[in-house]
């Protein structure tokens, strides 16, 4: 006759085949470690790609990390809970595209003409295919956007006064001077701004024949996405922490969200009508209020696509006809594309790191995207041109040149190697080391 078991010799059974199972478990992920580190030895990147993926080996030396199975780069886990048990779930992966776009990319560094001082008074905007910034004194530097050459018969025409801040809404180029704004007309004159001007001193964020949408930001406190209706005459607004970048698409706006504090947030919401956000009525803009008594108000936003930790991404674009993403992950800047919590890496930039506070994309057209970069206190130190499938960083002091970032002991490699000639006329030229 058999003797039942006791029940500490059950618990005691239960306990080894937890441990036994838990080994088994690990020994699996250190087996699957070894053949993943075994097979990406004889995986062929694209060329372009090289410099990225060897520093993202040494980052898998430096958080002491499994390496992945390439092309795939990274996986994200967040944990779920079902009662007693738990289990992980991929939150987004991080993957290389097959073949990178080859997009030319170039530097230039580009010194105020008018005086010393290092930073424009305001963000850059494409006007007339010229790029037009501010600087001090109160004067406009205008640089043909094929060339970057600067166009000072053009300047003459604008700087017939000075100014404080400037922005281009309704396709006209507006001024502030002293306290009153003014309009650039068609016969080449500055006249007096006759309609109420919505933004603050802030850039414009997006606008379409409806809408003019600019933004706010105050941090880990949140920030808004704000829609002005020109027919109405009437704000709109969401929650939003904190938007860069804003793509129309099908009639819906996608707006791009982003925070650098922590470890990075970003997030991506799709508003399908202005007007069913929340509508301002307050007596000031919305953006002039007082957010300290305001945090509790119910705002709405607009359906969320992702919503992501660990990681920034710094602007939106179209481009080739789909969506196009610049993320920062892990002091590294790259275009992606981005499908069902999918990034696949397609450019590797400037194999750099972009820091930038709150950065600003605007789409002027097809192809043509402008991205402000600053770093803190709204100052633009520099801006990214995109147009012919050409992309130019227009560093304003040598400071801001994206260098290649350097690891451990990693060997010195220069990304200007491969990149089109910088500009030689009106600019000066970064050269290769």
């Amino acid at each position: 006759m058999h003797r039942p078991f006791r029940p500490f010799a059950i618990l005691a059974l239960l306990l080894a085949g937890m441990v036994g199972f838990n080994l088994y478990l690990s020994g699996t992920f250190e087996r699957s470690a070894v053949l993943n580190a075994l097979r990406n030895r004889y995986y062929i990147p694209d060329p372009e790609f090289k410099p990225l993926l060897r520093r993202f080996r040494q980052l898998e030396s430096l958080y002491n990390a499994d390496p992945e199975a390439l092309p795939i780069v990274y996986k994200d886990y967040f944990t779920l809970q079902e009662g007693s048990y738990s289990y992980q779930k991929i939150h987004y992966t991080i993957r290389l595209a097959p073949k990178a776009l080859g997009l030319p990319k170039s530097q230039v560094v580009l010194a105020n003409p008018f005086g010393p001082e290092r930073f424009p008074l305001s963000f850059s905007v494409l006007y007339q295919g010229h790029l037009l910034t501010l600087f001090r004194p109160g004067y406009f530097a205008c640089y043909t956007t094929d060339s970057l050459r600067r166009n000072q018969a053009l300047e003459r025409r604008l700087n017939t006064r000075r100014f404080r801040y400037h922005w281009l809404i309704n396709d006209q180029l507006i001024g502030l001077s002293g306290t009153r704004y003014f309009v650039f007309s068609p016969t080449g004159r500055w006249e007096p701004l006759r309609q109420p001007l919505p933004l603050s001193r802030q850039p414009k964020l997006f606008e379409d024949k409806r809408y003019l949408a600019w933004m706010t930001c105050n941090g880990e406190w949140g920030g808004e996405v704000y829609f002005y209706d020109k027919q109405r005459r009437i704000y709109y607004l969401a929650r939003a922490t904190c938007p860069n970048s804003i793509i129309k698409h099908n009639g819906s706006y996608f707006v791009l969200s982003s925070l650098g504090h922590m470890l990075g947030s970003c997030d991506w919401q799709q508003i399908d009508d202005p007007t069913r956000l929340t509508r301002w009525q307050g007596p000031t803009r919305p953006q002039d209020r007082d957010f300290t008594n305001d945090r509790e108000n119910a705002i709405r936003s607009g359906k969320t696509l992702f919503d992501y930790q660990q990681m920034e991404m710094l602007s939106a674009f179209v481009l080739n006809g789909e969506p196009m993403f610049m993320v920062n992950w892990r002091g590294s800047t790259l275009l992606a594309t981005w499908q069902n919590d999918v990034f696949t890496i397609v450019d590797p930039l400037f194999n750099d790191g972009l820091y930038t506070h709150t950065p600003v994309t605007t789409t002027y057209g097809p192809g043509r995207v402008l991205m402000n970069i600053n770093a803190g206190d709204n100052v633009e130190s520099a801006c990214i041109l995109l147009a012919d499938r050409q992309l130019v960083k227009i560093n304003w002091h040598p400071d801001q040149v994206s260098e290649p970032t350097m690891m451990l002991n990693d060997t010195v490699w220069s990304p200007l190697e491969t990149y089109a000639p910088a500009v030689t006329d009106s600019a000066e030229a970064v050269s290769e080391p």
